[in-house]
């Protein structure tokens, strides 16, 4: 029985599919399989993953096309693994990724990540993922109550789970089609601790393809967060409720005003859920991140430079 579960969703990913799956074969950690969940696409999918003859890697065709979240579910139920990691068909695990990580799991651990880039394949590593702790060590321990306050921080492809822990939760429910992965952390770390690898593990491709969804997916990627920060609100501070629930309305309402069928719906929401004072922000905030990685050192590389031998 592999310790790892590696976990690809597949739907049309042939561009960049080889670099992901070549990242996994590079792994210095070897305990693991792979789960190639083909979730009905249409080009050279299938083709690219039966390239690779290691007896580790194992691929399904789903019987019918299904959203992100039941794909992840689904994909979950042919694990074996005591451990979940998760790689999305575009993005790229440096090799000692899963070595790094699975030295940190512990009896009372849920959830174990690490540190992300974006990049794209022309100017190559460009910010870290996660611009709130961008100049600081990850968050390690109990980070339920930070989930809320700093939204999610945590890139899918860096994200190890515990599979036993998944199923204690409850897994993937049906609702949950476009946010997983915020889902499941906010659900384990309720009950377990987190562990971070502070180094970078996994690089997030940028790519004019990760940056087109429909309309209708748009509006469920902010849609979803809401009903999850209501589901838990009982748990937080009413504080960070608050802010959050204004947040996401702002955004979705913004989506919503995108369309003419529904900006009626989304001026409303605007004025009524969302906050036009943190919306005038924004600009600013992007701004300040910006003139702050050209006067400060990022985290991530800093770390990186101090390991480079040269």
């Amino acid at each position: 029985m592999p310790l790892v579960s590696i976990i690809i969703n597949v739907r049309n990913g042939a561009p960049f599919l080889r670099d992901a799956l070549n990242s996994v074969m590079a792994q210095t950690f070897t305990e693991w399989e792979l789960i190639a969940w083909d979730d009905r696409s249409t080009d050279d999918s299938a083709r690219i993953i039966a390239e690779y003859r290691d007896p580790r890697v194992h691929y399904y065709l789903s019987p019918d096309d299904t959203p992100l979240g039941e794909a992840r579910a689904r994909a979950i139920q042919q694990a074996t693994g005591e451990w979940l990691a998760f790689l999305d068909q575009d993005d790229i695990w440096l090799p000692r990724k899963l070595e790094k990580q699975m030295a940190l799991a512990g009896a009372e651990v849920g959830i174990i990540y690490g540190r992300t880039v974006l990049f794209d394949s022309v100017r190559g590593n460009l910010r870290d993922y996660d611009y709130r702790h961008e100049f600081v060590r990850l968050p390690e321990g109990k980070i339920f109550a930070q989930l809320f306050r700093d939204a999610c921080f945590i890139a899918m492809s860096s994200a190890v789970l515990r599979r036993s822990a998944v199923t204690e939760v409850g897994g993937i429910p049906e609702n949950i089609q476009v946010v997983p992965d915020y889902h499941l952390y906010v659900a384990l770390a309720s009950r377990y601790e987190a562990r971070a690898v502070q180094e970078v593990v996994c690089r997030y491709r940028v790519h004019p393809g990760s940056m087109t969804a429909s309309h209708e997916h748009r509006l469920r990627l902010h849609q979803e967060p809401l009903s999850i920060i209501r589901q838990w609100s009982a748990s937080l501070d009413p504080r960070t409720t608050r802010f959050r629930l204004q947040t996401y309305s702002t955004v979705l309402a913004l989506e919503e005003m995108k369309n003419p069928k529904t900006a009626s719906t989304g001026l409303r929401r605007l004025f009524r859920d969302g906050s036009v004072i943190w919306l005038l922000s924004r600009p600013f905030a992007v701004c300040w991140r910006s003139l702050r990685r050209k006067v400060r050192r990022p985290y991530w590389l800093a770390t990186e430079l101090a390991s480079d031998p040269d």
